[in-house]
């Protein structure tokens, strides 16, 4: 076996020996993604998530809190743009309903900076499959993804329900807007979107029966200029 082959057998061991932890749907077909007490409370960031952008993220922009009787992940963004994300396998098709609960807190205009965000793979026809990619994994926390979708709160109500495709960015995700507005602020809201229908919305040649759902999770654009802003995440649902 000449060097360069034995060197790649030891890293294809290396990889299978550390696999990467992903949660899948319960046989009822719910997959709890976040649950702020149970799996952040202890400042360790669980096996399951993967974290990307700022190193000192964890420690400085995520914790968990009490606001307003809601036990819920508090994400502020900084200096650095950062996203925090579960590893799930799950087919789109089957759990399309994804629901949570989010105060926000006051940010100027625009999109807010803190936003969630959900990974796909496998209906894309140009790409390869999963395991055509035994390699993914290195250079990036993210698991491996075709398309990319950004859920944001906007700066007016007016806005809800709209998509934002970013045109002069081709890799950059598009923006669904849930919820917005000053005046709903500082509350707490509940929300339910379906996935496949926004799926379908901005990738429609997609093969929908191929769509996996890779990751969900938390996204926080660098503040630039402007001051730090809040939001509170709880209870990341994904559903059938």
């Amino acid at each position: 076996m000449s060097q360069c082959t034995s060197g790649l057998f030891a890293v294809l061991l290396l990889l299978a020996g550390c696999a990467v932890e992903r949660v899948s749907v319960e046989p009822e077909g719910r997959l709890e993604v976040l649950d702020a007490l149970e799996r952040f409370s202890s400042g360790i960031l669980p096996a399951d998530w993967a974290l990307e952008g700022a190193g000192k993220a964890f420690e400085a922009h995520l914790s968990v809190v009490v606001e307003n009787g809601v036990p819920a992940l508090r994400v502020s963004n900084g200096e650095d743009s950062f996203v925090v994300v579960r590893r799930t396998q799950a087919m789109l098709l089957a759990t399309p309903y994804l629901s949570w609960g989010w105060n926000v807190e006051p940010h100027g205009a625009g999109a807010h900076p803190v936003r969630l965000v959900v990974g796909f793979f496998g209906g894309n026809p140009e790409s390869g499959s999963w395991g055509s990619q035994p390699f993914a994994w290195l250079g990036s926390a993210l698991p491996p993804h075709d398309r990319a979708l950004a859920i944001v709160w906007g700066d007016s109500a007016l806005r809800r329900g709209t998509m934002t495709l970013s045109g002069d960015r081709p890799n950059a995700a598009p923006l669904y807007t849930a919820r917005g507005g000053r005046e709903n602020n500082d509350l707490w809201w509940l929300e339910t979107v379906d996935l496949s229908h926004l799926y379908a919305l901005v990738w429609p040649g997609d093969d929908l029966g191929r769509v996996q759902v890779v990751y969900i999770g938390i996204a926080a654009a660098a503040a630039g200029e402007r001051p730090p802003s809040a939001a509170y995440v709880s209870d990341i649902v994904l559903s059938r």
